[in-house]
Order: C-alpha cells, then sequence, then structure tokens
C-alpha cells in the first residue's frame, strides 16, 4: 500500500494556497529555532492568521532525545497541529515530539490513534533532503543516533517558499542541495526501488543538475523553486527506496565532527558511486541521467563541483584518526546497509572514508 505523503505548496504564494486549502489552525504549536524562528516566525503566524499558538525552540541541530523530552508532551493534546519551521533538525524534532507522545499512550488505544492524527506541517527553509514530506526522523542521544519511522509521521502538508531559502547561509544551501542529489541517487540504485520511485529520483537528477548551483551560488528565485521541487521529489523518492550506504555510514560524522549531515553524505557519494554502479543492472540510465559515460567519471565531477559549492571535497580536512574512522563505520546501521546495491565489507566502508 503506497504511504499517503499529504499535501505540498511550492512557490511565492505556498503559505497563502496551504492557508487557504487548510482554513484556520486554532492553537498549534510551532517548533523553530535560532535564525530561522528570528525570520519567519512572525511571517508564517501572520500568513495563517493564527491568534493563538505556542513555540518549542529548546532543540539543537542535531536535536537530542533529551531535549524533545523537555518539553511536556502530553500538552499536545491541547494543540490542533504541529507546524515545524527551518530545515531538517525542526522536521525531526517535531516528528520526534510526536513518536515520543504516540508511544508514551500505548496504554490506551483510543488515546494513542487520536495522537496519531495531529498533523505535523512543515515550512522549509532549506531545499534538499526531502525530509518535509517522509516520515523518517533522526534523534540523539549519548550513545548515538535513533532512527525513527512510522506512518504517522509523514507531514500532512509541505510548504516551500523559494525566497526563504535565499535567507539561508550558503554553506547550508549547498549541504542541502548536495543531499538533495545524493539521495535521488541513493533512491534509484536501492533494492526497494519501483518502477516509479526511479522515474521520481531521475527527476529530482534531472532539476538537481538544472538548478544546484544557481540556487546555491546566486539568488536565482526560477533555481530556488526548481531545488524546491527536487526536494519533494527526493523525499517522494526516498520513501519507497530508502537510503543506502552513503547515509548510513554519514550520521557518525555529523554527530561527531559537526560535519553538515548532505556534506557527509556526498563525501561518502564520491567514492561509493562507481563500486554501486558496478553492481547494477541499470547503471548505464544512472550514468545517462548524470550526463556520464563512465562510473569513473563521476569521483572527479563530483569533487569539482563540491569545491564549486565552497565545499571540502575530501575527508582530508576532517583530520580523522584510526579510532575516529573505526567509530564511524560501528556505526554503520546494518538495515539500511543491506539496501545497498553493493556487498560492502568492514575493509570496503574503511576505504570510502578518504
Amino acid at each position: 500500500m503506497a504511504l499517503d505523503l499529504g499535501m505540498d505548496f511550492v512557490g511565492a504564494e505556498a503559505l497563502a494556497q496551504f492557508a487557504d486549502a487548510w482554513g484556520q489552525l486554532s492553537y498549534p504549536l510551532i517548533v523553530t529555532r535560532g535564525v530561522v524562528k528570528e525570520q519567519y516566525l512572525d511571517t508564517v503566524v501572520g500568513a495563517l492568521g493564527l491568534t493563538r499558538y505556542e513555540v518549542f525552540s529548546d532543540f539543537t541541530p542535531c536535536p537530542q532525545l533529551s531535549q524533545v523530552e523537555s518539553f511536556k508532551l502530553s500538552s499536545l493534546v491541547a494543540h490542533d497541529a504541529i507546524i515545524a519551521i527551518g530545515g531538517g533538525s525542526a522536521f525531526d524534532c517535531a516528528k520526534a515530539m510526536k513518536y515520543q507522545w504516540v508511544q508514551s499512550l500505548e496504554l490506551d488505544p483510543k488515546a494513542q490513534v487520536r495522537a496519531q492524527s495531529l498533523p505535523i506541517l512543515c515550512v522549509a527553509t532549506t531545499f534538499g533532503s526531502g525530509a518535509e514530506i517522509t516520515p523518517f526522523a533522526v534523534i540523539y542521544t549519548k550513545k548515538g543516533k535513533i532512527s525513527l519511522s512510522a506512518p504517522y509521521l509523514a507531514p500532512a502538508a509541505c510548504i516551500l517558499v523559494p525566497q526563504m531559502g535565499l535567507s539561508v547561509p550558503k554553506p547550508q544551501r549547498a549541504a542541502a542541495a548536495v543531499d538533495c542529489l545524493c539521495q535521488a541517487i541513493e533512491a534509484f540504485w536501492s533494492h526497494s526501488a519501483t518502477p516509479d520511485s526511479k522515474v521520481e529520483s531521475l527527476e529530482c537528477i534531472k532539476l538537481c543538475l538544472m538548478a544546484l548551483k544557481p540556487a546555491v551560488l546566486t539568488d536565482d528565485l526560477t533555481a530556488q523553486a526548481l531545488l524546491a521541487r527536487a526536494s519533494v521529489l527526493s523525499g517522494r523518492a526516498i520513501c519507497v527506496g530508502r537510503t543506502t550506504a552513503a547515509h548510513a555510514l554519514s550520521y557518525y560524522f555529523t554527530q561527531y565532527h559537526g560535519l553538515a549531515h548532505g556534506h557527509a553524505v556526498a563525501l561518502i557519494m564520491r567514492s561509493l558511486f562507481a563500486r554501486n554502479v558496478a553492481a547494477m543492472r541499470d547503471g548505464s540510465t544512472l550514468l545517462r541521467a548524470l550526463g556520464l559515460s563512465f562510473a569513473s567519471e563521476f569521483k572527479p565531477w563530483f569533487e569539482q563541483l563540491l569545491q564549486e559549492l565552497g565545499l571540502v571535497s575530501s575527508f582530508a580536512a576532517l583530520n580523522l584518526d584510526e579510532a575516529a574512522i573505526a567509530k564511524a563505520v560501528a556505526s554503520v546501521n546494518l538495515q539500511r546497509l543491506a539496501n545497498n546495491p553493493a556487498t560492502l565489507t568492514k575493509d570496503d566502508l574503511r576505504s570510502l572514508i578518504n
């Protein structure tokens, strides 16, 4: 059964279109923080005509379980929606709050069903991962990351206003954009991909190649809109295909070395690409979509792209020692690794960290 991924609104009038389609909210919880909160909270509140709302901001770029649980989750019963404004961290936090609340009601099945129906509405200010549309979230503890997945975590609507993306610092824009491209590649080659999800992956790749550089490096609103649409396609494709080794190995570098998530995925993708294409039956389709003739061309092409976007193009800048590399390999999510087209050993994983 296909997952209902809700409504999406993309463009300059996305907030107004959502307000017209959804109707009046009476008392939402708004999850946002930092510069995004300062710049866009009033914009969203005004566009949606909110008169009563609560704001939760006590979370970090890698949301912690303790931060989620610092909010009185039982009070969510008073809200008619959770509105997350920002990027992946705000969306993950909002999803984790709902997840923890639903789990806390396991002894009251009727209340649990009602809690599952509380809608999550995502207003995206970064475009790339598709987190604004997926039923997945990542939350962190001192022991590492916890991956959450449940159909009721899929946002009921996502709203992407291209102008909002222009206020995001270029390094953050770049990391999100390359995440979009990498995720589309992963969704295409995953064992779980379907013909329909592959079509969405290829369309996402096409849009990324058209819009990625102008969206990151200039104030081109047309490119921003294309990248916003690519983000939605990326999310839809990954909901079906799920992620593979590039994502599985990436989270350690974000949690312990401060590398932006999309940037970490991209650094792994450099060396993973040729290995996976060699294990695919339809690798030539992926190569054509990227404008390449041979898998060996991907690494130098992709490294040049990262450099043009202002991102370091190898792990050398992190000065990782052997202990750090071993911890990274040990952190791999085996479920995601099983979805990878090429079978990878621990030594293979180590070779990707270069």
